[in-house]
């Protein structure tokens, strides 16, 4: 069996074995609770090829990432709930949270889903009509996440009422919520229950299911998901005792401020990199035209290209003071509001 599938050839199996009883299932599963905060759920009837030892690192990532859109998912709601209220809201916070689901569970997780689904469902053509509905539903998910992301743009220029992206915002929540509920309680115990360990590694082999790193929850934060992710650990933090606060606020402002330096130091060595290969490129090139003139216009080369690396050297200091600048801003405003 072909070890990488793709999302068209999935869907073509699922809906030659669909059954329509399945799809009451899924409809039914739809109306479920939120998920934040719940713990993954353990497989209902492990089948007799089930990967020993419990759920398989796939499936565990699958229902991480669920609990990491759930809090995403939850902090936007806060931020609706604050514009419904006229309260003031980090526009910055509210367009990341849209912007990080659009460019991490749309592109990544959503399509790894996918993949797995279809899998299962060549084996057990029960989960056809199943894994159909939940494919389709994520494509349609991504549209209405891309159009909320349009709406919030046309929100921070002034161009869309605080209304209608609350009443938008909330239905795409909603309808997210529930569509994780019916994956972990229709379809995740059934592929736990349908694959064995060759399926896993099978899956295991396909590119698509490596392993990538989460720009809100990996191991190191992306700039321009910082002020999501610092909102993300501030509703950690409210339910820690003062003393305690502080330590954590002013261990994490060391720790920006150290990722901060540890960002400006691979920049300034990338951009390094890049400008001693431009120069060898160049020169090797003004070599062969004409070696007689090559040490003359090598020299005049580097100076520029050297000129140029100092800019980019300046620039990087710049952004990286005024990183840590903003974090020692952010560390005392937030120390003063603990204490207001």
């Amino acid at each position: 069996m072909a070890a990488t599938r793709s999302r068209a050839s999935g869907r073509g199996a699922a809906r030659k074995t669909a059954t329509t009883g399945t799809r009451r299932g899924a409809g039914k599963a739809a109306g479920a609770r939120r998920p934040a905060g719940k713990a993954a759920p353990e497989p209902a009837a492990p089948g007799k090829q089930a990967v020993a030892g419990g759920q398989h690192p796939l499936m565990q990532t699958l229902y991480a990432e669920h609990r990491h859109i759930a809090s995403v998912m939850q902090l936007l709601a806060d931020q609706l709930a604050a514009i419904e209220a006229g309260e003031p809201v980090d526009t910055h916070v509210v367009y990341e949270t849209m912007d990080y689901m659009v460019t991490w569970p749309d592109r990544y997780h959503h399509p790894r889903e996918d993949l797995i689904y279809a899998h299962a469902a060549e084996l057990d053509p029960g989960l056809a009509d199943s894994v159909d509905t939940l494919q389709r539903d994520h494509d349609n998910t991504a549209r209405a996440g891309r159009e909320v992301l349009e709406q919030i743009e046309r929100w921070r220029d002034g161009s869309l009422p605080g209304a209608g992206l609350v009443k938008s915002g909330r239905a795409y929540i909603d309808h997210l919520y529930a569509h994780m509920n019916s994956e972990e309680k229709l379809v995740f115990p059934q592929i736990e229950h349908t694959l064995g360990a060759q399926d896993w590694s099978e899956l295991a082999a396909d590119d698509q299911l490596r392993p990538v790193s989460d720009p809100v929850f990996g191991y190191r934060v992306q700039r321009e998901y910082r002020n999501l992710a610092r909102k993300l650990r501030r509703g950690v933090r409210r339910r820690v005792e003062r003393g305690t606060m502080v330590e954590w606020l002013s261990v994490e402002a060391l720790l920006e401020s150290l990722e901060v330096l540890a960002m400006a130091r691979e920049s300034a060595r990338n951009s390094a990199g890049d400008h001693l290969r431009a120069a060898w490129d160049d020169g090797v090139q003004m070599f062969r035209e004409s070696a007689l003139t090559a040490p003359w216009r090598c020299a005049g080369n580097n100076a520029r290209l050297g000129l140029r690396l100092l800019q980019d050297v300046a620039e990087i200091s710049r952004d990286a003071v005024d990183d840590l600048s903003r974090v020692n801003r952010e560390h005392k405003a937030r120390i003063r509001l603990m204490d207001s």
